[in-house]
């Protein structure tokens, strides 16, 4: 990986949910093939529904349905949603070498958010379960009147509560819109290839700076 040079140092990471810090994607299978199963829509592969994800979950729903059945995507976000609340945490966990990083970034004091186009609560229970309170501050998810990545709007308002400059934050995240996200705020993306995207398609996002592992994130405080 090529080290990067930062005017005042790294100061704040932060980091995508699904794909970078957790790998979220049996569950996430699982809930949407419920609601495909209860409209009497054909489920999808685990892999057609790796490509899905992304831009949230009403976009997850759309992608889904067939063509013929693009009329069904809220019922199937409702039914979706509350099968995935009830069940997010069934098969997920966080990837290998991510909790030791996490651990390590918060010795350093190095402020820590999520920021994800999963829905609010379930971020907040998730991350809860398997970090608790206050390592990730804030965590960031979709809801009434907040703008999606990759507007930029909402890594916005984290430099602001932190009050950093862009130059002291990197965003880490598996996906192109991931890094869309990072450019627009004016921060430095970091794509990860572990997660839901290959490398391909971060590069072809925009990706600088690609990371294989976890433990290359600790790279950035040198």
């Amino acid at each position: 990986m090529k080290k990067v040079s930062y005017r005042v140092g790294c100061k704040g990471i932060i980091f995508d949910l699904d794909g970078t810090l957790l790998d979220t994607l049996g569950d996430l299978t699982a809930s949407m093939n419920y609601g495909l199963s209860r409209l009497g829509c054909p489920t999808r592969r685990r892999e057609e529904c790796r490509r899905m994800i992304g831009n949230g979950l009403t976009k997850f729903a759309e992608r889904a349905l067939p063509e013929n059945r693009k009329d069904l995507r809220d019922e199937l976000l409702k039914i979706m949603v509350a099968h995935y609340q009830q069940h997010c945490l069934v098969e997920k966990a966080p990837y290998k070498g991510i909790s030791d990083v996490v651990e390590a970034l918060r010795d350093k004091g190095i402020r820590l958010a999520v920021l994800t186009n999963k829905n609010q609560k379930p971020a907040e229970l998730i991350i809860k379960h398997f970090w608790g309170e206050g390592i990730f501050d804030p965590v960031v998810g979709i809801c009434e009147g907040r703008k999606v990545k990759p507007e930029p709007e909402s890594t916005l308002e984290i430099l602001e509560q932190w009050q950093l400059d862009a130059s002291e934050v990197i965003f880490i995240g598996d996906s192109e819109v991931d890094i869309q996200t990072a450019h627009a705020a004016g921060v430095t993306g970091v794509g990860c290839e572990w997660g839901f995207r290959d490398k391909e398609q971060l590069l072809v996002a925009g990706a600088k700076i690609l990371i294989q592992k976890p433990i290359q994130i600790l790279d950035f405080l040198h």
